[in-house]
């Protein structure tokens, strides 16, 4: 092993970054315990948003949404293609928003393993959540979006017609929502509110690293 291997291994024992993402990780099963203890509560402003988005994307077509726990009920007045024990019926269905909320634990966890004052810790968390509402209110609303121009076209024909979103649009948004947004901002807003701790410990340590290599 040469002499330039050792320092770079060295370097990584003693990253204090390697550690705080070692003790977020003890810190995240805390957070998910907690999420899923209070999640009929943080879903409630999610519910709110959604139920404001969809009465202005659906107008008539949108009947209510019911929140049961932590899972959020979308009625309509679209009618379904066949009746219900004889009586005509409208379409509704279920949608979780805990899909779209996981970056709470995650967060969580990286604020409770960084340095820091408790006042800024509950105001990064305080903001963080805002944030990840805004997540989970996208990813709702266009999970809805994609139920009523794709799953349930042969349940309710006129399903595809309630909202005057482009298919390709609605498609783009969910994937956007389901795969990217969940773990993208919460990771992006940690960052942000603490750049001086990761320019001291992780640019400092390149460019110390930097100049030993060229002595």
């Amino acid at each position: 092993m040469t002499k330039h291997t050792e320092k770079q291994l060295d370097l990584v024992s003693k990253s204090p970054v390697r550690d705080l993402f070692m003790l977020s990780a003890l810190w995240m099963p805390l957070g998910f315990f907690f999420w899923f203890k209070v999640s009929t509560v943080l879903v409630i402003p999610v519910a709110g948003l959604v139920t404001w988005l969809l009465e202005q994307n659906l107008g008539e077509s949108f009947y209510d949404l019911l929140q049961n726990s932590y899972m959020l009920e979308i009625a309509t007045n679209i009618p379904l293609n066949e009746k219900v024990q004889g009586r005509l019926a409208a379409l509704s269905f279920d949608v979780n928003p805990m899909v779209y909320g996981y970056g709470i634990p995650l967060i969580f966890g990286l604020i409770m393993a960084t340095p820091g004052s408790w006042k800024k810790r509950m105001f990064d968390m305080l903001g963080g959540y805002f944030l990840l509402v805004v997540v989970q209110t996208w990813g709702v609303f266009w999970e809805v979006q994609k139920h009523l121009q794709f799953t349930f076209l042969g349940t309710a024909a006129g399903s595809a017609t309630a909202s005057e979103l482009s298919p390709t649009v609605i498609a783009l948004c969910y994937q956007l929502g389901y795969l990217i947004l969940p773990a993208v901002v919460p990771v992006a807003w940690w960052i942000l509110r603490n750049r001086v701790f990761l320019e001291q410990h992780v640019l400092d340590r390149r460019f110390q690293q930097f100049g030993r290599n060229n002595k």
